[in-house]
């Protein structure tokens, strides 16, 4: 499977992390694809930190440069994002990637109901 991740609070986040690493560990083909671009006026050393410590090769790290991800993501099976907007566009597309929206910010889960 191909699999993506967006960066900024996607994959910065632990539990998101560990995700990856469960596609990792299956040989799941796994990307980060983000909207920031490469250049002088980025620094995208974080990027790098996480990518290499999940070992998630260089090449498989993708800057849209501020371009919508859905015209990155045709020959992916799965992209996790946090953005709406983009989560969207990938919905109404055409292409066969499943996208999956990481609303961390709305969950208020009450954990004690689900102990016996």
């Amino acid at each position: 499977m191909k699999v993506s991740f967006d960066f900024d609070s996607t994959l910065t986040l632990p539990i998101i992390q560990e995700i990856a690493k469960r596609h990792i560990s299956c040989n799941d083909d796994v990307h980060i694809t983000t909207i920031r671009g490469i250049g002088l006026r980025y620094n995208n050393d974080d990027i790098f930190d996480i990518a290499k410590e999940l070992k998630i090769p260089y090449e498989n790290i993708h800057f849209t440069n501020m371009q919508d991800k859905v015209h990155f993501l045709e020959t992916f099976d799965i992209h996790y994002d946090d953005d709406e907007y983009e989560i969207d566009l990938i919905t109404r597309s055409n292409i066969k990637c499943i996208g999956i929206l990481i609303n961390y910010k709305n969950y208020n889960i009450d954990y004690q109901q689900f102990k016996r």
